[in-house]
């Protein structure tokens, strides 16, 4: 009897541990879907003080790139500070805007997550120098 209890909870441990899994995998396939064409988006956690041009990056970040805007010659990349809207998505709000540049692509083999390259702009701080985006054969660096 114990034998088919403890069976049963562990099965219905790993359902649930499953069907969470699911969840948010749909929900970053809909925020994917949900991107605008042209433009690649990815949420990173920066735990360390990283050097991003003039700013000095630590915590939670969205990374944009924007094609339309780097084939104009305007600033193209773009990071914010984390924020979300209600259903829990990330959220772009102009006044959480810390840095934009017009980056300069970088051909390399496809990338199956986030890439960062990272420096060193002294000894306790990094720099970030190039980022690239999963499923993306282009890196983007900062000029």
């Amino acid at each position: 009897m114990r034998r088919v209890l403890l069976i049963s909870l562990i099965f219905g441990a790993m359902t649930m541990i499953v069907s969470a899994l699911g969840s948010l995998a749909a929900a970053a396939a809909a925020a994917a879907a949900a991107a605008a064409p042209g433009k690649e988006t990815a949420v990173v956690d920066i735990p360390d003080k990283t050097k991003l041009l003039k700013a000095t990056l630590q915590g939670k970040y969205i990374l944009v790139h924007d094609d339309e805007k780097m084939a104009r010659g305007e600033p193209c990349f773009y990071v914010y500070e984390h924020s979300q809207d209600a259903a829990g998505q990330p959220e772009l709000k102009p006044d959480k805007l810390v840095v934009s540049f017009h980056c300069e692509p970088v051909r390399h083999e496809k990338a199956s997550r986030l890439v960062l390259t990272y420096g060193m702009a002294s000894a306790t701080v990094f720099e970030l120098r190039e980022i690239q985006f999963a499923g993306s054969s282009e890196g983007h660096r900062v000029p």
